[in-house]
């Protein structure tokens, strides 16, 4: 059926042999649609703006090409301030679809990439099974290919990379930040995995079964498996700004594995910030939401420079 590229949330056939749609892209808000192009009643004619462009890429790796949703400003040449905006799971996928995040980092002048690493839904099995390089090493692994591919187009720029995630996406940022270093220049992770034998000993059945299939055994049974994919095991080694935003009814990321986190950060003498919430994992009240919005963009802003370093001027000529 000819639709527009970008992702249908629903749809639903009607009577007269036409086609009613929800469809959205990176950019536009979710609308409702008809395929024979009727107009459909009650649509607003407000708009909200839409501020970047988007693109698909693919970057080339071990186990098939790795698919970047990337949205850049529409009103500025590149390169840009990068985030990548790691998504949850690792069972999930991010799509062609409207994302307020998106937008705002985009009308703030960033650049975003959205990367459906491995492991990610949507590409078939072997893709959702595919760790060959380590619980969390693997999904590092793609960022970090998909940055330099980045970089190398011409939409980032070296200096002025970040990474922003939550919950799985959260573990991956702190993950990358810990095991890389030199690559990212802010970090925001939000209600995020931090230590992962921590995490076993305080989280709900249903997640130490997913974490026992995951890493091949308990913490009592493989510790080093679960010291290999624990951000608290390389935390001492990061050297960029990082905001850690953690809830103290959090029964999925519990909060005593983050403070096992923060400890690390303490006790290696690395710069950091912590926000806590009065909230569970998934829940937030709007003014959390806001909250959190706005205490990651301003904190993402300030690691992330607008425009290139500026060189020093010259000095005045002499007056004879």
């Amino acid at each position: 059926m000819p639709t527009p590229e970008g992702s249908i949330l629903a749809a639903s056939p009607t009577a007269g042999g036409d086609v009613h749609y929800i469809w959205t892209d990176a950019v536009t808000v979710p609308r409702a649609m008809s395929l024979s192009g009727a107009p459909l009643p009650g649509q607003s004619q407000w708009r909200v703006p839409r501020f970047g462009h988007r693109r698909d890429l693919w970057t080339p790796g071990p186990d098939g090409p790795v698919h970047t949703f990337v949205t850049t400003p529409a009103d500025r040449p590149g390169p840009y301030p990068l985030v990548f905006l790691v998504h949850g799971g690792p069972a999930d996928h991010d799509r062609d679809a409207y994302d307020p995040m998106v937008q705002t980092l985009v009308g703030s002048g960033l650049a975003v990439a959205r990367v459906n690493y491995r492991g990610s839904t949507g590409y078939g099995p072997r893709w959702r099974s595919a760790y060959s390089e380590g619980v969390g090493h693997t999904q590092v692994a793609d960022l970090v290919r998909v940055r330099a591919d980045l970089l190398e187009r011409g939409i980032g720029r070296p200096g002025a990379v970040g990474l922003c995630g939550t919950s799985w996406g959260g573990y991956l940022t702190l993950l990358a930040m810990g095991t890389r270093p030199g690559l990212w220049d802010v970090g925001v992770a939000v209600k995020p995995l931090a230590d992962c034998a921590t995490a076993f000993r305080y989280s709900t059945p249903a997640l130490q079964a997913l974490d026992t299939s995951l890493f091949g055994g308990t913490p009592d049974e493989v510790p080093g498996a679960y010291a290999h994919a624990s951000p608290s095991s390389y935390a001492a080694a990061i050297r960029s700004p990082l905001l850690v935003v953690a809830a103290r009814r959090d029964a999925k990321c519990p909060p005593e594995q983050i403070e096992a986190y923060l400890a690390v950060l303490r006790a290696g003498g690395v710069p950091h910030e912590v926000m806590w919430l009065d909230s569970g994992h998934d829940g937030y009240d709007g003014a959390d939401h806001l909250a959190v919005i706005r205490r990651s963009l301003a904190f993402l802003g300030g690691g992330l420079p607008s425009g290139p370093d500026q060189a020093e001027p010259p000095p005045p000529p002499e007056r004879r």
